[in-house]
């Protein structure tokens, strides 16, 4: 793409131009940092005021330009998990008080909320499993600022469980978030919020320090290798049945000391791994083969492959399963994020393809909570942390 531009947007033009996702407040600060302009208010609310009441340059222009030009996101899912106090009905407590103007955080996006409806039965049946959708009309400028509009979907559904620990029944509130752009997940984000908030302050839900997340420091590097490797290839279904692991994303953990090992760590993390990148069997990096190396490297994403016979129907998809915001430059304790990377279903219908999808998704929730009881960290009574086997 060339540096010039065909003009330089102003007024309405840059407001819709820095209202874009991938337009972060970061790159704004610095370009005002770097006129000698300081704001004490971080986020657009404050910096962009100041920023469109000023011209840009055709440099900073292709910049900002260039920041918004992202690929479309895949079908991501989210799971949270909240320890339930009471035994309340889920849709009389999650609804009738979350409205389009509460899940907005201020008026510098790039998009509207077209379609929005409050919690309802997902089943039509049952008032412990509910589910809010809604969709979103974002409006993206390309090269030549031709404005169009993109449409994504996105869902918040909330369901009562019971888990069994040492054989005592403990009373759940699983939640989960599908999103398909950066923007339906902020949106589901901030009905979590709320929900949260709202069921904390009626005595409802424990508080979680992390909201529910499962995070990637929640495990020792050992144990997320294990946790990671079972998440996915423990299924063994008819339904939703494991091939194989495609493919392994890891790096060394620095802060273990692993310079200090035997020559049988360290020059595999120093020489051999590059090769294993290339042209190795990386589901050999998470097999038992290599557990001598597992307590120093840092596994952060596992994608599988299944095959799929689900009524009438059969097929395959690939699934990742990923701590999605870990090595950017910012310090992260990153989420762990399930997608689905590609699903082939023979005849199926848009309708019956989510069907499916959701069934799978169900299936890899059961699976990712008897796992955390595996694999998490443990909070001594000391306030300590160990590690379960």
């Amino acid at each position: 793409m060339k540096n010039d531009i065909d003009f330089i947007p102003s007024g309405d033009e840059l407001k819709d131009l820095v209202s874009q996702q991938n337009c972060t407040s970061t790159m704004i600060n610095n370009l005002l940092k770097e006129r000698g302009l300081f704001c004490s208010v971080y986020d657009k609310s404050g910096t962009v005021p100041n920023l469109i009441t000023s011209l840009l340059s055709p440099n900073e222009s292709y910049e900002l330009l260039s920041s918004i030009k992202t690929k479309e996101k895949l079908d991501k899912v989210n799971f949270r998990n909240f320890t339930l106090t009471q035994d309340v009905d889920l849709l009389e407590e999650v609804s009738g008080f979350i409205d389009v103007d509460k899940i907005t955080k201020n008026g510098y996006i790039n998009y509207e909320i077209t379609d929005f409806s409050d919690f309802t039965s997902l089943d039509g049946k049952s008032n412990n499993s509910v589910i809010m959708e809604f969709e979103i009309c974002k409006t993206d400028i390309l090269d030549d600022w031709f404005i169009t509009e993109k449409f994504f979907k996105g869902s918040v559904e909330v369901k009562k469980d019971i888990n069994s620990i040492n054989g005592d029944a403990q009373l759940l509130m699983n939640v989960k978030l599908n999103h398909t752009s950066p923007e339906t997940k902020e949106i589901a984000e901030n009905v979590i919020t709320l929900i949260e908030g709202h069921l904390e302050d009626n005595n409802i839900i424990e508080y979680s320090p992390h909201r529910g997340r499962v995070l990637m420091d929640d495990f020792e590097n050992e144990n997320r290798v294990r946790f990671l490797k079972d998440l996915a290839s423990l299924h063994i279904e008819y339904f939703f049945y494991h091939k194989k692991i495609d493919d392994v994303h890891f790096n060394p953990d620095h802060s273990t000391g692993y310079e200090n090992q035997p020559d049988a760590v360290t020059n595999f993390l120093e020489k051999d791994i590059e090769q294993y990148r290339v042209k190795g069997n990386l589901e050999n990096i998470i097999s038992v083969k290599w557990k001598h190396i597992h307590p120093y490297v840092r596994v952060t994403k596992v994608v599988a492959s299944y095959t799929i016979s689900y009524e009438s129907y059969s097929g395959d998809c690939k699934v990742s399963y990923e701590f999605s915001e870990y090595g950017r430059k910012t310090h992260e304790n990153p989420e762990l994020c399930i997608t689905f990377i590609n699903i082939k279903i023979k005849n199926a219908s848009p309708n019956k393809m989510h069907e499916i999808q959701s069934a799978i998704m169900r299936e890899i929730e059961l699976r990712k909570v008897e796992l955390l009881n595996k694999y998490k960290k443990v909070v001594a009574d000391d306030g300590s942390k160990d590690c379960s086997i």
